[in-house]
């Protein structure tokens, strides 16, 4: 009787993959609505792709409540004053984020790249936060003492909100 070559094992195919494959479709998901939420974000921020991005998009949240509409006005005006330098940071994250999509779709996931990317993605990002921390404290800064304390319990008051809607969660 002849012997049959042995049979190989079945193709893994068990909870592992299709875990790591549900955990990178849920990444990629992430990210895309990143992508998207910044895009539209910074459209919707001030009519269109090639203005400012919105206050909130330069890590000013609470701010973008606590300041009057003057004082919106102003450190937007500040951040619009270097457009050039703040499409090339907003890009820049842009560009992070699809690197790393496409980093998650590579067979074998290549950690290295990705984390780059993101690395690349958060110093834009970064430099972005600092570009509206710097307009805001300019504005701040010319403010009157009233005017600071009107910001101040207008922060307070957002800060209370947003800690309401968390606890909620």
């Amino acid at each position: 009787m002849s012997e049959l070559p042995p049979t190989p094992p079945p193709a893994q195919s068990g909870p592992k993959s299709g875990r790591w494959l549900k955990i990178a479709l849920a990444v990629s998901l992430a990210l895309n609505l990143a992508v998207a939420g910044l895009v539209g974000g910074a459209m919707l921020g001030r009519g269109g792709p090639d203005d400012a991005p919105a206050i909130r998009t330069l890590g000013l949240g609470p701010f973008a409540l606590a300041l009057s509409r003057e004082g919106r006005d102003e450190v937007r005006g500040r951040i619009e004053s270097d457009l050039p330098r703040l499409r090339t940071e907003r890009m820049a994250v842009g560009r992070g984020l699809l690197e790393v999509q496409r980093a998650l779709v590579a067979d074998p996931f290549d950690r290295a790249a990705a984390e780059a990317a993101l690395a690349r993605s958060r110093a834009a990002a970064m430099a972005l936060q600092g570009y509206g921390h710097a307009a805001l404290l300019d504005t701040l800064e010319e403010m009157s003492l009233a005017e600071r304390s009107r910001v101040a319990e207008r922060l307070g008051r957002a800060m209370r909100r947003i800690a309401g809607r968390e606890g909620r969660d």
